[in-house]
């Protein structure tokens, strides 16, 4: 991976050890950044049923 891929990354908001981890099992840039992008898709969708879960549980008795 070049200097000027490496640095798209980075900018992307992956960290140094997930390019490393994602290079040595072979992905591409364009496979990194699908694959950050899913993982935040699967944060936002965690935070919304937590927070689902906490009013459902508020308005119980």
């Amino acid at each position: 991976m070049n200097k000027q891929n490496h640095d798209e990354l980075l900018n992307q908001g992956l960290t140094q050890k997930e390019i490393d981890s994602l290079t040595q099992k072979g992905f591409t840039k364009e496979e990194m950044m699908q694959s950050h992008q899913y993982n935040n898709e699967i944060k936002k969708g965690s935070n919304f049923i937590s927070w689902l879960v906490d009013l459902i549980t508020w308005f119980l008795p």
